[in-house]
């Protein structure tokens, strides 16, 4: 009996080691068979676009308005071909992209970059045009240019640096055809800085300020001499004078206002 339980046992013992093999085996095969078919799986071939297709997409998008999509493009082109054909073109075409998005910052950004790789470009004329353009934008806020708001009054410390560039393109390149509408910007352009400085001249005025008068008066008279708040300032410079017993100064200072009239009403 004790023979007959041991054999059966074993049989028993065999059986359930039978059964063990067989759900080992039914795992290992629903493991495999992914793995196996994972590594049959075919890799799709990327195709990349030469240079000239990256180009004429990103022109493409940028003439049809589409300014996000080509500045997308021309800056995938120029970080796929860094030394290429149409990279100084990329770059170029993305600074006038970011302006016309109104990314006024990325648009400066994007043209000091460019002054900086390409010092000698006969392209500079432009850049500097653009800069000047992205510069004078910054400050034209959209929603206060439509409130009772003398954009003088706020700060223009972006206007002086459009002021700058756009003289910088008339020095330098006078002959180019950006000059035009550069020199009318810049007459703009001087015309609220002066009356910035107005402003904060009046202000000091009702203060009793008299050495603050002057200083911003004069200001105006010697660095925008053709602006059109000259004869304010004169009379204020007269006024400030007179009020601190500065007689020959004042003096003065009222004949420069009488020409500065007589001649403008002659022009």
């Amino acid at each position: 009996c004790l023979i007959g339980g041991i054999v059966l046992a074993h049989h028993a013992r065999c059986s359930l080691l039978d059964e063990s093999m067989k759900m080992l085996l039914a795992r290992s095969l629903v493991i495999a068979i992914p793995v196996a078919l994972a590594g049959c799986t075919v890799t799709p071939k990327v195709t990349v676009k030469s240079e000239a297709q990256y180009y004429q997409e990103a022109n493409a998008s940028l003439k049809s308005g589409n300014y996000t999509g080509a500045v997308t493009a021309f800056e995938a082109l120029e970080s796929l071909y860094p030394v290429g054909n149409y990279t100084e073109q990329a770059q170029l075409e993305v600074i006038y992209g970011k302006l016309m998005q109104a990314d006024y910052l990325a648009a400066i950004t994007a043209a000091d970059r460019y002054l900086r790789l390409h010092p000698e470009s006969a392209r500079l004329d432009y850049v500097l045009y653009l800069r000047g353009l992205a510069n004078y934008n910054a400050d034209q806020d959209g929603l206060l240019k439509r409130l009772p708001i003398n954009m003088a009054h706020r700060d223009l410390g972006q206007a002086k640096v459009a002021f700058d560039d756009f003289r910088q393109l008339i020095s330098r390149y006078p002959n180019s055809p950006y000059v035009a509408d550069a020199r009318q910007r810049m007459i703009y352009l001087r015309n609220q800085l002066a009356e910035s400085e107005m402003h904060v001249a009046r202000y000091y005025q009702t203060r009793g300020a008299q050495v603050a008068v002057i200083n911003r008066a004069r200001w105006v008279v010697e660095n925008y001499p053709e602006s059109s708040p000259v004869p304010e300032a004169l009379q204020l410079l007269t006024t400030s004078y007179e009020a601190m017993g500065m007689k020959e100064l004042a003096k003065q200072t009222q004949e420069l206002l009488a020409a500065n009239t007589q001649s403008s009403k002659s022009n």
